[in-house]
């Protein structure tokens, strides 16, 4: 898959894309991608048109929180087997071009013959083009395909994700995405208390910008030199500490990435090390009776 970013290549020209910010790139937007790919029939490329940073890390006041970076959901689309992913620079002037503007900017830049958005997608100052606005405006330019919200008990969206994650509820969120919601980053040192413990860990630290879910207790897995691992993996503050079963090895500074896979229980005090010790060792035997 090849990354295009503001600038013109022949390998746009004429392509079938997808459209919008596909942030978690769960299984609405599979969806839109799929039909984006069936239009294109291997007889031309098939694309993706994205953003970055997402909108919201710029006209937010406060600090957004995604289900994807840039790095991960450009690993998701390669397995989706697109030919290019091309992503705008938005920023704040970027935000003030009216729809019209922002269609003549994808006609001369990118020259698509269709594109595919979800209904619900907006575009232009103040989100003022809708996806039946695109289709209007296009005219001649581009052919618009408007693809319907998928449901599973209710309309599956980035911003429904994010609140299940933010409840703890990840086996939910797994199914809307269409796979475990993973967190990537690279691996600091710590202070060892869990080796003291009995139950090494490694510190994960994850980008600001990256959305992690309620604070507690996860079962997760860790792939590693092609073998996958359980892991006990607790969440809080903005730190990822994980447990991997069955592991010897020296991850420190590798970029790794953890799958969360369900919820064990929420954060606890322990008066003393024992305590931790056996609600870390109960953790690891529900795991293992997982598998």
């Amino acid at each position: 898959m090849k990354i295009i970013v503001n600038r013109e290549d022949p390998i746009t020209r004429g392509a079938v894309c997808a459209l919008g910010g596909f942030d978690g790139v769960h299984r609405g937007h599979q969806k839109i991608i799929a039909v984006a790919k069936k239009m294109a029939q291997n007889r031309r490329p098939a694309g993706l048109i994205a953003f970055t940073p997402l909108p919201g890390s710029v006209l937010k006041s406060g600090p957004a929180r995604y289900l994807t970076t840039d790095r991960e959901k450009e690993s998701i689309l390669k397995e989706l087997d697109l030919d290019f992913l091309y992503y705008f620079p938005f920023t704040r002037e970027f935000a003030r071009r009216s729809p019209r503007d922002f269609i003549r900017l994808v006609t001369e830049r990118i020259t698509p013959s269709a594109v595919v958005v979800g209904k619900n997608f907006h575009f232009g100052r103040n989100r003022k083009g809708s996806a039946s606005q695109l289709k209007t405006l296009a005219g001649d330019s581009f052919a618009v395909h408007i693809q319907n919200a998928l449901d599973d008990e209710g309309v599956i969206s980035s911003t429904r994700i994010r609140e299940l994650l933010l409840l703890g509820n990840v086996r939910t969120a797994r199914r809307l995405l269409g796979r475990p919601y993973s967190i990537s980053g690279p691996v600091a040192s710590g202070k060892n208390f869990g080796q003291k413990l009995g139950f090494p860990t490694i510190n994960i630290l994850p980008p600001p910008e990256k959305l992690l879910p309620l604070d507690g207790v996860y079962h997760g897995s860790l792939a590693w030199n092609r073998r996958r691992y359980l892991g006990a993996v607790f969440c809080g503050h903005r730190l990822i500490e994980v447990h991997i079963l069955d592991f010897h090895g020296d991850l420190y500074g590798r970029v790794v990435t953890v799958d969360i896979l369900d919820r064990l229980r929420g954060v606890e005090k322990f008066p003393d090390a024992t305590a931790l010790r056996k609600a870390i060792a109960a953790d690891v035997a529900r795991i293992r009776d997982r598998v």
